[in-house]
C-alpha cells in the first residue's frame, strides 16, 4: 500500500510539473512516513503479543480477531475461580478492577456462564499497569476478601464503581462493612505490603503470557484482547467478528 501511494504521488509531480512549496512537500513526505509507520505496526502486532492472528471461519468470513498464543496459564491452587475446577473449558480473565471495559466483559461472561452451566471455568486474575496504584489496591482489596470467603462480592462493588466511573480513591472500608468482612483482618490485610507485593509478582507472571493490557481472555490456547461482545458484530471496517458467545461455543463442540 505505502509503495503505491509513493508512485502515485511522484507521478502526479510528473504529469502536472508542479513545483510545490517546500513546506507541501513536507507534508506529503509525513503523510507517507505516517503510513509506513502504520502498517508497520499493523505487521508486528501479533509478533508484539507473542502470537500470531487466528485465521477467519472460510465458510461464513467471520473474522476471529484473537491471537494464537504461544503460552497460555494454568491452573494453580490459590486461583478465584466461578464454578468448577474441574470444568471442561477453562477461561483465564484479566481484569482491572477499576476499568470499565473489565467491567463490561465481566457482565458477559456471566451471562454466557449461566447459559452453558458446568461445562466452563472462569479462572479470574488482576491485571494493572505498573504505574496504576488504585488499580493494585483494589486487586489487594479483592484478594483480601477472597481471605474471609467474600471475593466475588468485593469484585462486584468495585465493578459497579468502574461501570459508574467515579472518581476519587474507593472506599474500601465502606465495601468491606457492606459484605460483612472483618475489619480489623481485612484492613491488616490490606496494609500489609507483602500483599501487594503478591499482586505486583502476579502482574508480572501475567506478562510471560503476553499480557499488555486488562482485559485480555485465554481461552484454550486462543488469546483475545479487550472486552469482546457477546454476539457477533461488525467492526468499524466493516469485517465481520465472532462474539464471545461463538467463540466459547465452538471451543466446547471441540471438547
Amino acid at each position: 500500500m505505502s509503495e503505491n501511494v509513493i508512485k502515485s504521488f511522484s507521478h502526479w509531480l510528473r504529469k502536472n510539473k508542479v513545483h510545490l512549496l517546500p513546506t507541501v512537500v513536507a507534508l506529503a513526505l509525513i503523510i507517507i512516513v505516517l503510513i509506513i509507520v502504520f502498517e508497520s505496526a499493523q505487521k508486528s502486532a501479533p509478533a508484539e503479543y507473542g502470537a500470531a492472528p487466528i485465521a477467519a471461519d472460510g465458510s461464513s468470513g467471520v473474522k476471529a480477531q484473537s491471537y494464537l498464543a504461544s503460552q497460555a496459564p494454568v491452573v494453580r491452587p490459590n486461583d478465584k475461580i466461578f464454578g468448577s475446577a474441574s470444568a471442561p473449558l477453562k477461561v483465564f480473565v484479566y481484569e482491572d478492577y477499576t476499568n470499565p471495559y473489565s467491567a463490561a466483559l465481566a457482565d458477559t461472561l456471566e451471562k454466557i456462564s449461566v447459559e452453558v452451566g458446568n461445562k466452563l471455568a472462569l479462572v479470574i486474575r488482576p491485571f494493572a499497569l505498573s504505574n496504576s496504584s488504585s488499580a493494585i489496591q483494589a486487586a489487594a482489596a479483592v484478594d483480601c476478601a477472597y481471605a474471609q470467603g467474600k471475593w466475588r462480592e468485593m469484585r462486584a462493588l468495585l465493578f459497579a464503581r468502574a461501570k459508574n466511573q467515579q472518581a476519587g480513591s474507593a472506599d474500601f472500608a465502606s465495601y468491606a462493612k457492606q459484605i460483612g468482612l472483618n475489619d480489623y483482618s481485612f484492613q491488616a490485610c490490606l496494609t500489609n505490603e507483602e500483599k501487594s507485593g503478591k499482586i505486583e509478582q502476579s502482574i508480572e507472571e501475567a506478562k510471560t503470557y503476553s499480557v499488555q493490557g486488562a482485559p485480555t481472555l485465554f481461552i484454550g490456547s486462543e488469546m483475545i484482547l479487550g472486552a469482546r461482545p457477546y454476539a457477533d458484530f461488525t467492526d468499524s471496517n466493516g469485517d465481520k467478528i465472532e462474539g464471545l458467545k461463538t467463540v466459547i461455543q465452538k471451543k466446547l463442540s471441540n471438547i
